[in-house]
């Protein structure tokens, strides 16, 4: 029985992932030479195998700033990095690379803006999410802030206020967006909605929607702490009964694909092209 396998068009590193992967080969090279350790806090993009190699490379992923050395480097993952650890590491000497995504630094500074101009903001997303917490810190009055990430938060955690400023994690579902933000209109007499969510992210939503719609599987390929690998699979299930979110080849069971013959495969956009290409060879192969 042939099986006939589609790879969405957008799947792999987005273009914000790929300038933080060649900041950091850059600056490994540069200061490995000079004998100077390089870290970063959590990691650069959630990806275990793409990070594990480059701690190969000599990248030092820790989890607190104590165990940054002074005179070190220190390199901003792509999901931002609260403005208090960075005074905290300039105070160390540290030498800062940036490699947040342009994305988030837009969303940084309109979730800034806004609260400059005494906006209640509200982020829409996941509150323990690296990115959401590098925008929270750009807000200085927390009394004027609220994270929500589903519709039902929304009276859970606001009272009625004068106006309400909203951004999202760039990430974020545009559904679920709209669905919190139409909770939203009985909190406030004026709300202004930046819509920070990533152009790519917004297609690629689109494009596994349709992918699921016309497929008998789906294969999500990244990590599995990734937002936008997890709301991929989160948007395939809607469409599709038979999802299932990988981060490699090696979790595969041949038995899903039992009388399947349209098998559909996208990767987030942390997930190298080289791990959605041994995906597909592996369904292809096997017996």
């Amino acid at each position: 029985m042939s099986i006939k396998i589609e790879i969405a068009k957008l799947s792999g590193y987005c273009f914000g992932v790929k300038r933080a992967l060649e900041i950091t080969e850059k600056t490994l090279k540069r200061y490995s030479k000079k004998n100077k350790k390089v870290y970063s806090i959590g990691q650069i993009i959630h990806n275990a195998g793409v990070v594990d190699k480059l701690k190969k490379e000599g990248l030092l992923v820790v989890n607190d700033i104590s165990e940054i050395e002074p005179d070190s480097i220190f390199i901003v993952r792509s999901h931002g990095m609260p403005l208090s650890v960075l005074k905290k590491l300039k105070e160390k000497n540290v030498k800062i690379i940036n490699t947040t995504c342009p994305f988030v630094k837009n969303a940084q500074t309109k979730a800034r803006m806004l609260s400059k101009n005494n906006y209640y903001v509200v982020v829409i997303g996941d509150e323990s999410h690296p990115e959401v917490i590098s925008i929270v810190d750009q807000i200085k009055n927390k009394e004027k802030l609220a994270v929500i990430s589903s519709p039902a938060d929304v009276d859970k955690k606001i009272n009625k206020v004068q106006k309400i400023g909203v951004v999202m994690q760039t990430t974020q579902i545009k559904n679920n967006a709209k669905a919190i933000i139409s909770e939203l209109i009985d909190k406030a007499k004026k709300i202004v909605i930046e819509n920070t969510i990533c152009n790519t992210t917004e297609k690629r939503q689109n494009e596994v929607k349709n992918l699921a719609i016309n497929s008998e599987l789906i294969i999500v390929v990244g990590g599995k702490n990734s937002a936008n690998t997890t709301h991929l699979a989160n948007i395939a299930k809607n469409y599709n009964s038979s999802v299932y979110h990988i981060e490699n080849y090696r979790e595969i069971n041949p038995d899903w694909f039992k009388g399947k013959t349209h098998i559909g495969i996208t990767g987030g956009a942390s997930t190298p092209k080289e791990d959605i290409e041994e995906v597909k060879n592996y369904i292809l192969n096997i017996k």
